[in-house]
């Protein structure tokens, strides 16, 4: 008989990371589990184990976010690194994992949110979850060398950024980005970022540099500071690396031509106890898969 359990993370990390490399990713690593669960500035993960026995069959964990806006802070719970044991499916698991470790996180979060493929957003829509309201559209631009003006440009670590002088605020509620979730959330050496200065205005990116069929594109993660001098400082940054195709988020960017969709990202919901799904928005770096 399946027994289901919390995790025990000095004891359950190894055999979890085992299960799911055997089915999901090579990827998955001991460090970046406890990364991304344990350290975390929101707090770490509920994780909710399925178990024959001893031998765990079964993971689900829940990561908290946090969301800022108009002076308030709301806690959010996003379920993520779901797995099955081969064996083990069609047993109802995953549903069981999901409702009763929601059972335990909806005590001290103001809503739930996730981010499916295509493949399984069908099964949390039959458990009662909603798209969210406003399609996330993915871009390809190519920005031209002209029109960022006169400014200055620093390159930086993303350990050393600081939020000092940007200007943070957003329209609605988005994750609450602080100089902790920046040092966490943007660790991995793959991330380079830039200050850029303009009229007195500061205007920070974080990006990848990635090549796509022979093409060098900037990938724009998270683009601080006041929305309408973050377009001039993405032209800032494709001359710096001479680099003009850009990909993106839509809704971080006004004013960018010659663009064509791309991608677009699925989020799901539910349990918005205050009503604020349609007043959240996010950035390319909140719905990337490493989350």
């Amino acid at each position: 008989m399946l027994n289901y359990r919390e995790i025990n993370y000095s004891e359950d990390v190894p055999e979890i990371i085992r299960l799911l490399r055997s089915s999901l990713s090579e990827n998955h690593t001991e460090s970046s589990f406890l990364w991304k669960h344990t350290e975390s500035p929101f707090g770490k993960s509920y994780g909710l184990l399925a178990c024959d026995d001893s031998k765990i069959v079964g993971v689900r964990m829940f990561m908290y976010w946090d969301f800022y806006g108009d002076g308030k802070k709301l806690k959010a719970i996003r379920p993520v690194d779901t797995i099955t044991h081969p064996d083990y499916r069609g047993k109802g698991i995953f549903k069981k994992l999901t409702l009763q470790g929601l059972e335990v996180c909806l005590k001290n979060v103001d809503i739930v949110f996730n981010t499916p493929n295509e493949n399984s957003k069908p099964g949390y829509l039959k458990m009662g979850w909603k798209n969210y309201p406003t399609q996330i559209l993915f871009k390809v631009a190519l920005v031209f060398p002209f029109g960022s003006g006169k400014s200055r440009l620093n390159p930086v670590a993303t350990s050393a950024l600081s939020l000092r002088e940007v200007d943070l605020s957003r329209h609605g509620f988005c994750t609450h980005v602080t100089q902790e979730f920046i040092q966490w959330r943007y660790k991995d050496p793959v991330y380079k970022a830039v200050n850029i200065g303009i009229d007195n205005e500061e205007v920070i990116i974080i990006y990848r540099v990635e090549t796509f069929k022979g093409v060098k594109m900037l990938v724009i993660i998270e683009a601080l500071g006041k929305k309408n001098y973050r377009s001039l400082a993405l032209h800032r940054l494709c001359q710096y690396h001479n680099i003009y195709v850009v990909y993106y988020l839509e809704n971080n960017f006004t004013g960018l031509k010659f663009s064509i969709k791309r991608n677009k990202s699925v989020v799901v919901y539910r349990n918005d106890k205050k009503n604020i799904i349609d007043k959240i928005s996010f950035s390319a770096g909140d719905l990337e898969g490493r989350l």
